[in-house]
């Protein structure tokens, strides 16, 4: 079990854990102010690896940073996504010629960061693609359906892949050639895991966690904990609860049966996810979750590897033990799974067997290059690449359209609030006021470009996302940057224009096709795309204002009679949403403060005209 006492920090504990690793690999460099580690060595003309997430995984995703495997790699605080500004930082550290791919685990936090993070970059000219890694099969098909599986260990895998595909044959690999082998390699990962109990986290560092994760956790302690007899099949990696209990703890090789049973039982509909052939070749890798003794994880890795036989007829071609993805100290392993005949045959075994100097992969550097150690930290972050365009808005019409829509939020703010009270966390109103008042005193004092419209959208961006922060100004901050990534591309192919209301109905349909790539949320799932949605669709469709806002108010007010099925809201009991039954049931507070906007926004462009 694990001990609930951490030793004690007068520094903050992540930065300080990373610069150690950095000081025991001489090719590493940090900038600290960012925490962001690449490898010093590489050249430009290959395609760069970066990856990230929250700290309390080591050695994910640092620790995998070197030749042959990780190009760059971004930490946010433990368990917490790390920030936009830290991932552009990231992939400004180590331009490319080539692109970069960005790979990530499912987590929500994670997708609206790296997502967003990765639209801007690509709105200031990076090419730039994002592997999004799924392999936990604990959660089936039905429940899954909205959000897919979470990322788990397997997620090495695909970074010692295409890690080393992006370096072999002096680096000749093109961006689609790394991607295409990276998304193989997901689609057939399988992984489950198991647990004797919970992880504890530094207290140290418990106000540092993102709002995200504190939500998650509060969730959680809804739970009991786990008894001293008792295991959880399914455990995430932030201490995400599983699909079951088991109880008496059973012996190892009757939990590799059933561990492998969820991995590859071919009348488990809800998890079969990757059909084999009896001939099919196969990587087996053995994770420790934090807290497992070498002792018993070499242990367990031999029966997992005589039941695959037994069992199965599987026999590995290749077998990874280790600590690779770690939740903190969590007391428990995980099995993961690749199918390498259906991935890509030889090609993913000569990838896996590629050397690389990454000390959490079997590092070997030699005696000449530790020579080669200098100081290892960068003081200054990478410059941020600005934009600018020949696309113009008529500036003075969209400062009246901002300020009339931040208007409107903050006249609705103590109505969204109270609605969020019950359906949410209550902060859903201040979120929204935030990023108006960010809007409003940033035009007052002159530091929100409204002419140069791919400008404009790249600084709007970073304004909410900065000002609102959370999932919803990830929403938002997507979007925005989507169009003017959109605008950014219509002016390389036909010139500097000014934006027609047909134009803007075109950037809006492409804000919103960028948006979707990073939530599966859709009109009749009681979120704000319930007002996204039928706006743009029907601005793009008619050209007309008002029917977009009519067509905006009406899925805001269907929210009334909608179940929710993202957020805190799918966990609301049915008595608490009764006390608005007079005004027609409780909305979702997104959707009406979206409509808000938007009307504030038309009400802006009709007195400008």
């Amino acid at each position: 079990m694990p001990s609930d006492k951490h030793w004690n920090y007068e520094k903050d504990l992540v930065t300080t854990s990373i610069n150690g690793v950095c000081l025991a690999n001489p090719f590493l460099k940090y900038i600290e102010a960012e925490r962001v580690v690449y490898n010093s060595k590489n050249t430009t003309d290959k395609v760069t690896i970066l990856s990230g997430g929250g700290s309390g995984h080591e050695p994910l995703h640092l620790g995998f940073v070197g030749d042959g495997l990780l190009d760059v790699a971004v930490s946010g605080s433990i368990f917490a996504s790390p920030s936009v500004k830290q991932i552009v930082a990231g992939i400004n550290s180590k331009p490319s010629n080539k692109g970069t791919i960005v790979v990530v685990k499912n987590y929500t936090g994670d997708i609206l960061h790296f997502g967003l993070a990765s639209e801007r970059s690509k709105a200031q000219g990076s090419n730039i693609e994002l592997l999004i890694v799924q392999d936990d099969v604990s959660v089936g098909r039905t429940k899954n359906g909205m959000v897919g599986r979470r990322g788990l260990a397997g997620t090495l895998l695909v970074h010692k892949i295409i890690g080393a595909k992006s370096s072999i044959d002096n680096h000749s690999s093109t961006l689609e050639e790394v991607h295409s082998l990276g998304q193989r390699v997901i689609d057939n990962l399988i992984t489950i895991g198991v647990s004797l109990d919970r992880v504890t986290v530094p207290a140290s560092n418990a106000d540092k966690r993102s709002k995200e994760i504190e939500e998650e956790e509060e969730e959680n302690e809804k739970f009991d904990e786990l008894t001293k007899d008792e295991i959880e099949i399914g455990m995430g990696i932030h201490n995400e609860h599983g699909i079951k209990r088991v109880s008496p703890i059973p012996n190892v090789e009757d939990l590799a049966e059933t561990l492998l049973a969820y991995l590859l039982d071919p009348n488990d509909k809800e998890r079969y996810y990757v059909p084999y052939k009896k001939d099919d070749e196969w990587v087996l890798m053995i994770n420790n979750l934090g807290a497992t003794s070498n002792l018993e994880l070499y242990a367990i890795q031999s029966i997992v590897n005589d039941k695959l036989n037994d069992i199965y007829g599987i026999k590995p071609v290749r077998i990874y033990t280790g600590a690779f993805t770690t939740a903190l100290d969590g007391p428990g392993f995980s099995i993961t799974l690749l199918n390498v005949t259906r991935a890509g045959g030889d090609e993913i075994l000569r990838c896996l067997d590629n050397p690389t100097t990454a000390p959490g992969w079997n590092s070997s550097i030699t005696k000449s290059q530790w020579s080669e150690l200098g100081s290892h930290i960068i003081t200054e972050p990478p410059a941020v690449n600005t934009v600018s365009s020949d696309v113009k808005f008529d500036s003075k019409t969209v400062e009246k359209i901002l300020i009339q829509g931040c208007k409107n939020v903050i006249k609705v703010e103590p109505q969204i609030t109270l609605y969020d009270t019950v359906a949410g966390d209550g902060d859903c109103g201040e979120t929204l006021a935030a990023g108006a008042n960010a809007i409003t005193n940033s035009l007052k004092n002159g530091k929100l470009q409204t002419q140069d419209a791919v400008k404009f959208f790249d600084e709007l961006g970073d304004l909410i996302e900065t000002a609102m922060g959370g999932t919803s100004g990830g929403l938002y901050s997507i979007f925005i940057s989507s169009m003017g990534t959109y605008l950014k591309k219509q002016e390389k192919e036909i010139g500097g224009f000014n934006v027609s209301k047909e134009q803007f109905a075109d950037t809006l349909e492409a804000g919103l096709t960028g948006l979707q790539k990073y939530t599966r949320a859709r009109v009749g799932d009681r979120t704000l795309m319930d007002t996204l949605i039928p706006f743009v669709e029907t601005f793009k469709s008619t050209v007309d204002l008002s029917k977009a806002i009519e067509a905006a108010n009406k899925g805001a007010e269907s929210t009334r009679k909608l179940a929710a099925k993202f957020g805190r809201a799918s966990y609301v009991g049915e008595d608490e949403f009764k006390r608005f039954d007079s005004e027609g049931g409780l909305p979702d507070p997104g959707a009406i403060g979206l409509a808000a906007l938007i009307k504030g926004f038309i009400e802006g462009y009709n007195s400008s005209a």
